[in-house]
């Protein structure tokens, strides 16, 4: 059995899980990646190193999120999936990196009059979530 996935569940699935895949396209082809990721209810969070899909989203801001939960049990597999279509935006001002750390686990929310510390190199961004669809199946 295959359905859908009410706006909760949704909400619950993505809050759940810390690795999700961006979508997007490199060179007129689609290219998924796995990131770890933190969702504030209408953002999801990364931090990651220069590559190529820094410099596909750079290129091309519209991307696709993807998270999914697995469970096997005496043979069958259940699962549930979410995906939505999002846009990229680099994170620059202190207070949005300081929020997207601390959701990340980077740096501790006790802290606060500490400022981010980004390893040299690493970027952090957000992907703005716009319209999410769920999927379940069931053995």
């Amino acid at each position: 059995m295959v359905g859908l996935l009410s706006q909760d569940e949704i909400e619950a699935l993505l809050r759940r899980r810390r690795i999700g895949r961006i979508g997007c396209c490199v060179d007129d082809r689609p290219y998924v990646v796995p990131v770890n990721y933190a969702y504030d209810g209408s953002v999801v969070y990364v931090i990651s190193g220069p590559g190529r899909k820094i410099d596909a989203m750079r290129a091309e801001p519209r991307v696709c999120f993807e998270v999914e939960e697995i469970h096997e049990s005496g043979g069958a597999v259940n699962w549930r999936s979410v995906i939505a279509d999002g846009v990229y935006a680099e994170l620059t001002e202190d207070c949005e990196l300081r929020a997207a750390l601390m959701l990340l686990g980077k740096i501790c929310p006790e802290s606060a009059s500490c400022m981010p510390v980004i390893p040299a190199g690493m970027i952090v961004f957000r992907i703005d979530l716009a319209e999410k669809t769920g999927r379940f199946g069931r053995e």
